[in-house]
């Protein structure tokens, strides 16, 4: 395969995790205004307090991790070996983060234990609806996916030559820090 296609390959599955966790930014964004829409009778104001809070810091890492691949995504065609760093530093890191949120979301701050009479059980459905926790894991899933698929694609040794050629003087390849200071 190609040199080329292989950046291209890298490139639009960075560009797709952005698109799909900026989706999740507007689920959550969405989750929210519907949680402040409900009036709940039955379910404590602790766990509508922490299932707020869950959505809002789903939200913040998912946008966080927008900008961060937005920036690598502009960057990623370039031949320097910082955008390679960076990819090897910022996918594992969104999805770690990504897969935290996915296991602990707000879903468990109303999880049912069957115990509950079924007025609560319904409320406990409003406070995160099945659109949120099914979406939210999809585009989740899917992005980590993605992000996994770059951060490994990063490894292969003709990429690796790709970024490191480019990255300094035009036909002279890799030099190390010894050689380009003139010595210690």
């Amino acid at each position: 395969m190609r040199v080329s296609t292989q950046v291209r390959l890298v490139h639009w599955a960075i560009t797709a995790a952005t698109a799909l966790l900026a989706l999740d930014v507007s689920l959550s964004a969405a989750a929210l205004v519907h949680l402040g829409r409900q009036h709940f009778r039955l379910v404590s104001e602790a766990q509508v307090t922490r299932v707020h809070t869950d959505i809002v810091n789903t939200l913040a890492v998912a946008a966080v991790s927008v900008l961060a691949l937005a920036v690598i995504t502009l960057f990623v065609r370039r031949p320097t070996n910082k955008v390679r760093v960076a990819v090897w530093v910022a996918a594992p890191l969104i999805t770690l983060a990504t897969l935290c949120f996915l296991v602990g979301g707000p879903q468990w701050a109303v999880a049912p234990t069957g115990e509950e009479p079924e007025l609560l059980r319904a409320e406990y459905a409003q406070a995160v609806p099945d659109w949120y926790t099914n979406l939210h894991g999809v585009t989740g899933l899917l992005a980590v996916a993605l992000l996994v698929f770059a951060w490994v694609f990063m490894f292969r040794t003709d990429l690796r030559e790709y970024y490191i050629d480019g990255s300094s003087d035009a036909n002279r390849g890799y030099t190390s820090w010894v050689e380009r200071t003139g010595g210690p």
